[in-house]
């Protein structure tokens, strides 16, 4: 069978798509800090409370998510989710706004203001909801549209996925600078207006881009043939149809004339269609058999109501999903990915934070971060380059390697001149100084969705609030802001820096690989438990700092992280071992 080309205006639906989704996403991660700091300013713990419920609920909640794909029609499950999660930010934002502008009466309304905890509690729910609903619209199109948009065209698949990420690094880029001088020229509060506005009118036109593409491929509207967990099969890698196996039989069923078509890579045949069991013609071999007749029903296995099986229903597709994710041969790539979350060396909140402790200004920051992104956009426009010329899985094990050299440069920084790494620091320093005449403690917090990592200093008379966060993440450093040496600094940066080239191609390798191994009626299922592996190394990467917080620590965050960058190119080293002589494309 001969399958439809896609055309660049349908790609062009489906980056547009993508480009709106994105920059909404990205200027919520950026405002959701904000806004919740601007709210409680003495304190972090809304910060941390957001990011750990919202890391949690990631966890264990993506593999279920991943099944509902699975079982749900592929146009309605985009527009649940895409309704969902722009519906969410848009209600939160506007909850913002209206806490920003009431929040004096707010916290008058009731005793020991219990209104503004619900209020509280109110945007980090509403916030988690559209973090989650982001989720399921992040597999919906980029773990299963894509797939039956390229067909069997690994090429094309290849191309498409790195023009994705692509966008995505772009909007990470830009979306947190637009948000940013809205928020300073106006006020927090109409930030969360502009961010709901914008959710609301993207809304339509994303839905609009996603059905012009329902509309003009005809295989999104094939069913998937998945009654849920209890029906899948045994899964191989060599069932895959777009691995080279032509002797597998593709099924599709056709809701329209309620046929079934079986495509064996040669020929393909359609049993029972309507049209030509009336008499009219048939493009296509058909056999004469009535579906109704020669298929036996399966009868849905109704579940238990039982409130326990609701509590541990999770729990069960968490088990039956990882047994799923470990029966396919690139299980081991995944892993090897998920160990690249357990790493500080990134240019998330944590890396900026000591960044910002070692002398470098916020407008430096800004410049070395735009320069990162700019190498991680240079690895994506690579990565199908690479892929031509050394195929798929040498392309994954040569981004692994190039991250790895890079990131080595980030250890030497550890014993250059500047570097403040000193592990008996604790011994010889007494957790508390003094600031300004003032005794004080102080205490760092990691967040989750601002650039920055902000030192509370809480202080037994505070007369002025901007006293509050500190430009520096011990009080000690506060009689020299700048390093004797910006060398180590240098080298971590640099290395970091350049090492984004070698990151996308690694991962746009992984992700491709999965893509084109994980059976049609699984994908979602298996992303699910990709990105529950994801959230459980970031969460540990979290704890790891929550334990060894202060810039005299850093360099053992940094020796542990750069362990588990190894360890992740040992388990993709594996994976390639394992499959020698299997072709990827």
């Amino acid at each position: 069978m001969e399958h439809p080309t896609i055309t660049l205006k349908t790609r062009l639906f489906v980056y547009i798509s993508h480009f709106l989704s994105a920059w909404g996403d990205r200027m919520w991660q950026f405002g959701i800090g904000l806004f919740l700091i601007e709210l409680e300013p003495d304190s972090l713990q809304l910060v941390a409370i957001y990011g750990f419920i919202s890391g949690a609920m990631t966890l264990l909640l993506s593999t279920l998510i991943g099944d509902w794909v699975d079982r749900t029609a592929r146009l309605k499950a985009a527009r649940l989710s895409l309704a969902t999660q722009n519906i969410f930010v848009a209600v939160c934002a506007a909850v913002v706004f209206v806490v920003h502008k009431y929040l004096d009466e707010i916290k008058a309304e009731w005793e020991d203001e219990w209104l503004l905890t619900l209020c509280f509690a109110i945007i980090i729910l509403l916030g988690i909801c559209a973090d989650l609903a982001s989720v399921a619209n992040t597999i919906v199109i980029e773990r299963d549209w894509v797939v039956e948009l390229c067909q069997h065209d690994t090429d094309l698949l290849g191309s498409m996925t790195a023009t994705l990420r692509s966008i995505d690094l772009t909007t990470k880029l830009a979306a947190p600078i637009v948000t940013g001088q809205v928020i300073y020229f106006l006020h927090i509060g109409w930030g969360g207006v502009f961010i709901a506005s914008w959710n609301v009118v993207s809304l339509f036109l994303e839905y609009n881009m996603i059905k012009k593409v329902y509309d003009q491929i005809p295989s999104l509207a094939d069913q998937k043939f998945k009654e849920g967990l209890d029906s899948a099969e045994e899964t191989t890698d060599e069932t895959s149809p777009l691995i080279g196996n032509d002797s597998v039989k593709a099924v599709k069923y056709n809701q329209d004339d309620k046929s079934i078509t079986i495509d064996d890579g040669k020929s393909e045949y359609t049993y029972g269609s309507n049209e030509n069991q009336n008499g009219g013609p048939s493009k296509e071999k058909d056999v004469g058999i009535d579906i109704t007749e020669e298929l036996p029903k399966k009868k849905k296995e109704e579940k238990p109501n039982s409130w326990c099986y609701t509590i541990f229903y999770s729990f069960i597709v968490l088990y039956k999903g990882w047994r799923i994710f470990m029966s396919y041969k690139v299980a081991f790539a995944g892993l090897g990915l998920a160990t690249l979350y357990m790493t500080v060396l990134g240019f998330d909140n944590i890396t900026v934070g000591y960044a910002y402790s070692q002398g470098i200004s916020e407008s430096l920051l800004g410049i070395f971060m735009a320069v990162g992104s700019l190498f991680g956009i240079t690895g994506t426009f690579a990565y199908p380059l690479f892929r031509k010329h050394l195929g798929l899985k040498s392309t994954g094990l040569t981004g692994m390697v190039f991250q790895i050299t890079c990131l080595s440069a980030c250890v030497v920084s550890i014993f250059l001149a500047g570097s403040p790494f000193d592990l008996l620091h604790r011994l010889n320093d007494d957790d508390s100084s003094i600031i300004n005449g003032t005794e004080a403690s102080t205490t760092t917090f990691p967040m989750s969705a601002s650039t920055e990592l902000f030192n509370l200093t809480t202080s037994a008379s505070v007369s002025d609030p901007t006293t509050i966060f500190q430009n520096t993440t011990r009080a000690s450093a506060v009689d020299s802001d700048e390093p004797d040496s910006y060398l180590s600094i240098g080298f971590f940066l640099g290395g970091l820096i350049v090492a984004r080239f070698g990151l996308w191609i690694a991962d746009l390798s992984i992700t491709q690989l999965f893509l084109q191994t994980v059976k049609e009626k699984e994908r979602g299922l298996v992303s699910g438990v990709q990105n529950s592996l994801n959230q459980l190394m970031d969460m540990l990467k979290a704890l790891m700092v929550i334990l060894a917080p202060y810039p005299e620590e850093f360099g053992l965050l940094t020796i542990i992280s750069f362990a588990f960058v190894c360890m992740g190119c040992l388990l993709y080293i594996k994976f390639v071992c394992s499959n020698r002589g299997v072709s990827y494309g």
